[in-house]
């Protein structure tokens, strides 16, 4: 397993997300993204993440990293570590529920 510090030597950091819609029991953020831009190594402890890829392709970096497509959707438990990145450009709409 990678360390966090190894993960984000080569993510530039994105723009801060738009944020869709916030409510008691989570939000919804909308990420736009550049080649090699993404989000660093982080946590949402005792949330659930939905991560859905609208456009471009995406590395999602986890203990079991996956590279996402455009239409793609995955969970993630939000204790665990996360971070993005961009592989082509795109958009990502990541859904936090509780936390």
């Amino acid at each position: 397993m990678t360390n966090e510090h190894t993960l984000s030597t080569d993510i530039q950091r994105a723009a801060p997300p738009q944020v869709l819609k916030v409510t008691p029991h989570g939000r919804a953020l909308l990420f736009t993204l550049e080649a090699g831009q993404g989000v660093p190594p982080h946590r949402h402890p005792g949330a659930q993440v939905i991560l859905a890829v609208l456009s471009g392709v995406v590395e999602v970096r986890t203990q079991h990293p996956q590279m996402l497509e455009a239409g793609s959707v995955t969970t993630h438990d939000g204790d665990e570590t996360i971070s993005l990145l961009a592989h082509q450009p795109g958009q990502v709409l990541v859904t936090l529920l509780g936390g």
